[in-house]
């Protein structure tokens, strides 16, 4: 257990460092791999005796692009409708609602996240249930930028959403909200996400770049998984994550808000187009940070967190100075051929960067602590959960639309100073390596030692 001293204790999602190997026979400790162990593929073998299809459809890349195809079909429509500002109707308020609503069902549905896909398997759950899946696949020294495909992908399909919007609402003078059969479109593009749904592979047939399967540990029973929710909930990585989870999204309905409050149907529409493109951008920048060859793990978490809440902060406080312009004396509709549309506009469109890049960051920093493939779920599911209780909670305050919008900034600002000392704990205790990688190096060891013996006995 020497190799684990640098880790942080109580950090994964079995709590203490000891559960990092499994008792007793597990799977860690038996001398042949089991079903469910992370190993090294012979690719000679492997390329010989599987057909290409195959071979291609069981990639982790593959199996993330199949991710990211749901991403753009599912949340990526949801967040275009919400581009264009309460939804897209005439006033906010009622979306506000209906999407408060939502997200606290989406909490509940992350929170037991675990054994629906434990019980359902990845394919299934994918299938049958919008944003439970999370990380299946993990190259090593790639991770980033997978995190940042998938982000990506969102947002691309944000990038189609905005030229439907566009298409359907760009003529001047139009008022309320937009037109119905913009709705109909995004009908269309989130059915396509289910037949891709069942094009993904179980975790333990997934093959990395570098010939290494996923650690996967053993099935377990639901009262078990339940157990591993009520520890995963109380694990020091999600308590010093938890204000940074619920900050995290927190911003959505505010900016929102303020984009059905302030602009026009066809500002709004543009809006939804244009938001995206910074975004794609800035989450590829962040990945290519958090995945830097020539600087360690911690450092790179701690170059991410500061980056992260710097490009906030500025965020913020331009956002607090244009409402406190608009309390002073309202700017009606701000259409998009007026003088004070890029000035009111860009904070609405960097918060689309920014506050992705929060999300991202934090995924790839739970990763960083995971044991195994279950215990990253669980991780990315009780994160998620804490993501939607903010943004239900967001959304629920904002259904007060007489209330100054700058209530609504100045605590999203007080969230971000709240999470940034606990963050910054979790940060500094970031480990050098990997836990699942280190325990995959260990087995190899293991095994490579046994095989050995057996071989120098049958000499």
């Amino acid at each position: 257990m020497s190799n684990f001293d640098a880790a942080p204790p109580n950090t994964h999602a079995g709590g203490d460092d000891d559960a990092l190997r499994p008792k007793g026979n597990g799977p860690m400790n038996h001398p042949v791999p089991p079903q469910y162990a992370d190993e090294n593929v012979d690719m000679i073998a492997y390329s010989k005796n599987v057909p290409l299809w195959k071979r291609v459809c069981q990639h982790s890349l593959t199996q993330m692009m199949l991710l990211s195809v749901q991403a753009f079909c599912g949340p990526a429509m949801t967040d275009a409708i919400a581009g264009l500002g309460g939804g897209g109707l005439a006033t906010p308020q009622t979306s506000n609602i209906a999407t408060a609503v939502n997200y606290a069902l989406l909490a509940i549905v992350c929170l037991l996240g675990g054994p629906i896909v434990n019980k359902l398997g990845t394919k299934w759950a994918l299938a049958l249930i919008q944003d439970v899946g999370t990380s299946l696949s993990r190259d090593v020294g790639a991770c980033g930028k997978y995190l940042a495909l998938w982000i990506v992908s969102r947002n691309m399909g944000q990038l189609v959403g905005g030229v439907i919007n566009l298409a359907k609402n760009h003529h001047k003078g139009a008022s309320g909200g937009v037109a119905p059969d913009t709705y109909i479109a995004f009908l269309i593009i989130e059915s396509m996400a289910l037949p891709f749904a069942f094009l993904i592979s179980p975790l333990e047939n997934v093959v990395r770049s570098d010939g290494t399967r996923i650690l996967v540990s053993e099935r377990i029973g639901t009262k078990q998984e339940f157990q591993k929710i009520k520890v995963t909930m109380a694990s020091k990585l999600v308590v010093l994550s938890a204000l940074w989870a619920f900050w995290s999204f927190f911003y959505s309905d505010t900016w929102s808000t303020y984009l059905g409050t302030y602009f026009s149907v066809r500002s709004r529409a543009l809006s939804s187009l244009v938001s995206p493109f910074f975004c794609i951008i800035g989450c590829f920048g962040l990945g290519f940070i958090l995945d830097m060859k020539n600087v360690s793990q911690r450092r790179r978490a701690q170059i991410g967190l500061i980056t992260v809440v710097i490009l906030n902060l500025g965020v913020y406080i331009w956002s607090i100075i244009m409402q406190t312009r608009f309390n002073a004396a309202s700017p009606g509709k701000v259409d998009w051929d007026e003088h004070l549309y890029p000035t009111a506009f860009l904070p609405y469109f960097f918060v689309q960067t920014t506050g992705p890049l929060s999300q991202s960051y934090m995924y790839w920093l739970l990763s960083s602590f995971a044991t195994d493939a279950q215990a990253n779920m669980r991780n990315g599911a009780a994160f998620r959960c804490l993501e939607a209780v903010g943004q239900a909670v967001s959304y629920g305050m904002n259904t007060q639309i007489k209330t100054s919008l700058l209530i609504g900034f100045c605590v999203t600002f007080g969230l971000l100073a709240l999470a940034f000392a606990p963050m910054l704990v979790l940060v500094n205790t970031v480990p050098d390596h990997i836990p699942a990688d280190v325990i995959a190096e260990e087995q190899e060891k293991v095994y490579t030692k046994t095989e050995n013996i057996e071989a120098s006995k049958g000499a």
